[in-house]
């Protein structure tokens, strides 16, 4: 059985057809990239998984339950972690206290007001964050405010956040996106570890970066699905190169 499962999804905004029928069946601890040029629908398509956006038709399916209609909230709670393409993190917070505000929510339920008086009884959560911070490269960050680091490490932050509620499958929109070539080989290199413990689907325009990472690979053009399939099949797919990869295999 699929961990997620997409099925013939289809947003409209309007007259505007965003997603148009789209599929996809993602298996456990595997790295699954949406590909496609600008306008293709991927980021909808994104936000449908993560209960962002409801469909017009078709459903989402977690370890074969339906959660088309359930809200961003409880999809997140049932562990579907996203990260966003425009870095989202709290910039007047320490490192770690940025990774203890998703653990604490991980181990004590929603968030509630008393959530840093409870900080000393919350072992379960300290730990968590240092296990994300190690996993990203930050424990040694752990005390610098998160508005002083570098943009690289305020992706890996944000990464960490995600990690920090302890997800099955990560939503990773453009991981790469404004990294330097030294920053993103390190983010390939963490979600190449990360991917033994975690499912992740990915939206990315780095072609590197979608051919060393992605089992699979979903390509959308119009709101439509024109091919699926390992990164060689995806080379080789001729529509695929003129729709996307300029004709290069």
């Amino acid at each position: 059985m699929p961990l997620l499962e997409a099925r013939s999804l289809t947003k409209r905004f309007g007259g505007l057809v965003a997603v148009d029928g789209v599929s996809l069946s993602v298996e456990p601890l595997t790295v699954t990239a949406l590909i496609g040029p600008n306008g293709a629908g991927k980021t909808t398509f994104f936000r449908m998984l993560a209960g962002e956006f409801e469909p017009t038709s078709g459903d989402v399916y977690f370890k074969g339950e339906r959660i088309t209609q359930l809200g961003v909230t409880r999809v997140a709670q049932l562990g579907i972690a996203k990260s966003f393409q425009v870095t989202q993190i709290f910039p007047k917070l320490s490192v770690a206290e940025n990774a203890l505000i998703p653990a604490l929510a991980a181990t004590r339920g929603p968030f509630k007001l008393d959530a840093f008086g409870a900080v000393s009884r919350s072992r379960d959560a300290h730990a968590i964050v240092e296990r994300v911070l190690t996993q990203v490269g930050l424990s040694e960050r752990r005390a610098a405010r998160a508005d002083d680091l570098s943009y690289g490490e305020k992706r890996r932050l944000e990464l960490a956040l995600a990690l920090a509620t302890e997800p099955e499958v990560l939503l990773l929109d453009e991981p790469s996106a404004g990294m330097s070539p030294e920053e993103t080989r390190t983010i390939v290199d963490l979600l190449g570890t990360l991917r033994a413990g975690v499912t992740i689907v990915i939206v990315e325009h780095d072609m590197d970066v979608v051919f060393g990472l992605a089992d699979r690979i979903v390509v959308l053009q119009d709101g439509r699905q024109i091919a699926e399939g390992t990164a060689s099949e995806i080379r080789a797919n001729k529509r695929v190169q003129d729709a996307y990869l300029g004709g290069v295999a």
